[in-house]
């Protein structure tokens, strides 16, 4: 300590300077609490711990180690999991699939790419990849990815609906048909028979007739086209509206028919021969003679003819149509009778001579 007059150095204990003789004031040292206790914990040896706190304390050091290593493991397994999960087949379709109803075209390509990867046969990805394509105008791109997918899933009606969809759009319609017609799916082509068109039919059968005939023809669409000269019919024939009369001689009639969706049907031909002969002169009855009694004459009419008859001239159209037993008048009278076809054919009179006399 310093003396606090000379400055000069005081050993501990001295009451007064050894230089200026002045008093040194000393002041009695305190320990406090804390001083205390820290000399006691120096002073007391230390103690060694005991078997069983080392034991316990291992046991919190391995519980420790195992809780921090399973925390660990179960961290990197979520991790691992959710990685997969957000670059499996499922994510990217489903990212693909929000996309494209968004019309953010440019990145459901990318997703419904990177999901066909997973799975390059996939039919709904494969579906929804055709759809992008035909939305970004890629309408041949969006066909080349269903072909093989027709072989690879031949009884979804999912997949031939949009191939059907594309070929309409591009206008492929002899595709659409070919296509439909190696379709053996009943269901399938119930699906869609709208673009199914049916070859017409004809109401009256190919063969010879003896009379002029007409011929009707029936589809379940409207536009049917039709030519008679045996020449391939095309949508620029003449357009059937009303039964075709046929004419005498042979006709070779041939036509298709065209549905809504503008698909051409199969053709049909018929051939139709017409010989129109005239008809036989009528029977008359009774035979020809002299009578004494009253007495009915009577025409036999063939079906599809009508009978015109006349006293003393053969008569013509113009002359009285036959329609029941005619009385035969008193004296000496020729009665002519014609038969007319239902094609306008006349034939030749045939005659009888009565005399009547009472």
């Amino acid at each position: 300590m310093k003396c606090p007059k000379c400055h000069a150095e005081v050993e501990k204990g001295n009451l007064y300077c050894p230089k200026c003789l002045a008093e040194i004031p000393w002041v009695q040292e305190f320990n406090s609490v804390e001083t205390l206790l820290e000399k006691k914990k120096i002073e007391e040896p230390k103690k060694a711990p005991s078997h069983e706190s080392l034991r316990r304390l291992g046991k919190r050091r391995r519980i420790k180690r195992i809780t921090v290593l399973v925390l660990g493991i179960l961290i990197l397994i979520t991790g691992v999991f959710f990685f997969r999960q957000m670059n499996s087949f499922e994510a990217f379709y489903e990212r693909a699939d929000k996309a494209f109803a968004k019309g953010e075209y440019e990145r459901a390509i990318r997703c419904i790419n990177a999901a066909l990867e997973k799975d390059p046969e996939n039919l709904k990805a494969n579906l929804l990849l055709s759809r992008i394509q035909e939305k970004n105008g890629k309408t041949e791109s969006a066909m080349l990815v269903l072909k093989p997918m027709l072989k690879e899933y031949p009884e979804s009606a999912e997949v031939y609906g949009q191939m059907l969809h594309l070929m309409e759009i591009e206008g492929q319609y002899s595709e659409i048909k070919d296509l439909l017609a190696s379709c053996d799916k009943k269901e399938i082509l119930e699906t869609y028979k709208e673009y199914i068109c049916t070859a017409p039919t004809s109401g009256l059968p190919p063969g010879t007739y003896t009379s002029f005939q007409t011929v009707a023809l029936f589809a379940d669409y409207e536009n049917i086209y039709y030519t008679l000269d045996g020449t391939k019919p095309t949508e620029k024939s003449i357009r059937y509206t009303e039964p075709i009369k046929l004419k005498e001689g042979t006709t070779v009639l041939r036509a298709i028919g065209i549905n809504d969706k503008n698909i051409v049907s199969d053709e049909i031909t018929r051939k139709y021969v017409i010989v129109v002969d005239s008809p036989k002169p009528p029977e008359i009855t009774p035979e020809e003679g002299n009578y004494d009694k009253r007495t009915m004459i009577e025409i036999t009419v063939p079906d599809g003819c009508r009978a015109y008859y006349a006293f003393d001239k053969i008569p013509t159209v113009q002359s009285t149509v036959y329609e029941k037993p005619i009385a035969m008048p008193e004296g000496y009278h020729v009665f002519y009778a014609i038969l007319v076809a239902a094609n306008g054919e006349i034939s030749e009179a045939a005659s009888r001579i009565y005399y009547l006399e009472y």
